[in-house]
C-alpha cells in the first residue's frame, strides 16, 4: 500500500470518528434536553403548543411583513384572524356539542345496560360468561355513604396530582399563545443573536442546516393540523349520512386524534361501530365501519404520505415504528414529538455525514441533500396520460399533413434572378 493511499485512509478513519463522536454528542444532547423536560413535565404542554403556533402563524406573519406592514402590526393582525377562526368555528360546532353531550348524559343508564347485555351475551356464546352490574347497582355503589367516604379519600390522596393538571391546563390555555406572541413578534431578532453566537466560519452552514430542519418541523406541524381537520370533517360528515347519534363528537375526537399520524380513523372507526351497537342496530354498526374504512383509506394512501413524504420525508412504515418507540420512552409526548424529532435527526445525521465522513463541503452537501419531494401518484398519472394524449395528436396532424410540395421561384418573385436574366438576353 502506497503511503498516498494510507494517508487517504487514515483521513477516512479520522473523519468517519468525528462524526461518530458528534453524533454521539447529539444524542447525548438530546438525552439531556429530554432528562431536564422530564423534570419540568408542566412545561411540555405550553412549549409544544407555542412552537405548533408560531409554527402555523408565521408564515402569514412573513406575507404580512412582505406587504410592508410592521412585524409588529403583523403578529397582532395574524393572531387576530386566528382567534378569530377559532371563535367562528366554536359558534359552529358548540351548539351541537353541546345538544350531543346532553343527550349522551340522558341516554347514558340506557346506553349503559344495552352495552352490559350485549358483552353477557358475547362472553357466554366464547364460553367465558362475565357478571356485569346492572346500572341500579352501579349507581347504589357510587351513592352507598362508604364507597362515597373511600372516594374522598382516594380523592385527598391525588389532590396534589389534580392541582397539577389543572396548572398544565392553565398554562396551555394561556401561557402559549402569549408566549408564541411574544416570540413571534421577535423572532428575527432572535434568529439574528442565535445565529451571532455561532462561529463566522461555521455560520452559513448552521444556517442551512436549522433552516432544513424548520422547514421540516414546521410543515409536519402545519400538515398534520390540515390533515386531523380533513379526517375529522370526512368522519363526521360520513357518520352524519349514516345517521348516527354523537356524529359530530366523534368525528371531532377521531380529527384530534389523528394530529399523531394514522391513529384517527382507527379510534374513531371503534367508537362509531360501538355506538353504532348500542344506541341502533348492526347494519349502523357496518355503516360506520365502512366509513371509518373509506376515510382510513383515503388518509393512509392520499392524504399522509403526501404531507410526510413532502414534509418530514419518512416511509409510512418508519413513522408507524418511531410512534410506537416514542410511545415507549415518553408516552403521549413522545408519541406526538416522535415524527418531528425523527425527522430533524434524520437532516442533522446525513448532514454531518456527509461533511465529516465523505468530506463534502457544506455547499456540495446541500446541493446533494436538496431534493425534491416526489409528487402523488395522481399527478404522475395525470402527466402521463396528458403526454400520451398530446403524442398522439401530433402524430395524427402528422398523418393528416399533406406532402409539401417543391418551392418553386419564378423570374418575377425574385430581383436578381430577373437581373441576370436581362443581362443574359441584352449580351455583352
Amino acid at each position: 500500500m502506497t503511503e498516498r493511499h494510507t494517508t487517504k485512509l487514515t483521513d477516512v478513519i479520522t473523519r468517519a470518528g468525528m462524526a461518530a463522536w458528534s453524533i454521539v454528542g447529539v444524542f447525548a444532547l438530546l438525552w439531556a434536553l429530554l432528562w431536564i423536560l422530564g423534570r419540568a413535565q408542566v412545561l411540555i404542554a405550553p412549549v409544544v403548543l407555542s412552537v405548533a403556533i408560531i409554527y402555523i402563524l408565521n408564515p402569514v406573519v412573513n406575507r404580512f411583513t412582505e406587504r410592508r406592514m410592521p412585524r409588529f402590526l403583523a403578529t397582532i393582525l395574524a393572531f387576530t384572524l386566528f382567534l378569530g377562526v377559532l371563535v367562528l368555528a366554536g359558534l359552529l360546532i358548540v351548539p351541537s356539542i353541546r345538544e350531543q353531550t346532553t343527550g349522551l348524559g340522558t341516554d347514558f343508564p340506557q346506553i349503559y345496560e344495552d352495552s352490559a347485555r350485549q358483552i353477557e351475551d358475547i362472553s357466554e356464546r366464547t364460553g367465558f360468561p362475565v357478571d356485569i352490574w346492572s346500572y341500579e347497582e352501579l349507581e347504589s355503589f357510587v351513592t352507598d355513604p362508604d364507597t362515597q367516604d373511600t372516594v374522598i379519600d382516594a380523592t385527598l390522596a391525588r389532590l396534589g396530582a389534580l392541582t397539577s393538571g389543572l396548572l398544565e391546563a392553565v398554562l396551555v390555555i394561556f401561557v402559549a399563545p402569549v408566549l408564541a406572541l411574544y416570540i413571534l413578534m421577535d423572532l428575527p431578532r432572535v434568529r439574528r443573536e442565535s445565529l451571532g453566537l455561532i462561529p463566522a466560519a461555521h455560520r452559513e452552514e448552521v444556517r442551512f442546516v436549522s433552516a432544513r430542519m424548520g422547514q421540516a418541523v414546521g410543515g409536519f406541524l402545519r400538515g398534520q393540523v390540515f390533515v386531523a381537520l380533513i379526517v375529522g370533517v370526512m368522519m363526521s360528515l360520513g357518520f352524519w349520512l349514516i345517521g348516527l347519534r354523537f356524529w359530530l363528537i366523534i368525528g371531532m375526537i377521531a380529527g384530534f386524534l389523528n394530529i399523531i399520524p394514522f391513529v384517527g380513523p382507527w379510534v374513531g372507526g371503534a367508537l362509531g361501530v360501538t355506538v353504532g351497537l348500542v344506541t341502533d342496530s348492526v347494519s349502523t354498526a357496518v355503516y360506520a365501519a365502512l366509513v371509518a374504512l373509506v376515510v382510513q383509506q383515503i388518509d393512509n394512501n392520499f392524504v399522509s404520505p403526501t404531507v410526510l413524504r413532502a414534509t418530514v420525508r419518512l416511509h409510512p412504515a418508519v413513522v408507524i415504528l418511531v410512534l410506537i418507540l416514542g410511545g415507549a420512552i415518553g408516552g403521549l409526548w413522545g408519541v406526538i414529538l416522535a415524527v418531528p424529532a425523527t425527522a430533524a435527526i434524520k437532516i442533522l445525521t446525513g448532514h454531518l455525514w456527509r461533511t465529516r465522513v465523505l468530506g463534502q463541503t457544506w455547499e456540495e452537501a446541500a446541493a446533494e441533500s436538496h431534493v425534491a419531494p416526489p409528487e402523488p401518484v395522481w399527478k404522475r398519472r395525470r402527466a402521463e396520460l396528458a403526454a400520451l394524449v398530446e403524442r398522439g395528436e401530433a402524430g395524427r396532424h402528422v398523418e393528416e399533413a399533406p406532402a409539401a410540395e417543391p418551392e418553386t421561384t419564378t423570374v418575377e418573385d425574385d430581383p436578381d434572378m430577373a437581373e441576370a436574366t436581362a443581362a443574359d438576353e441584352s449580351g455583352p
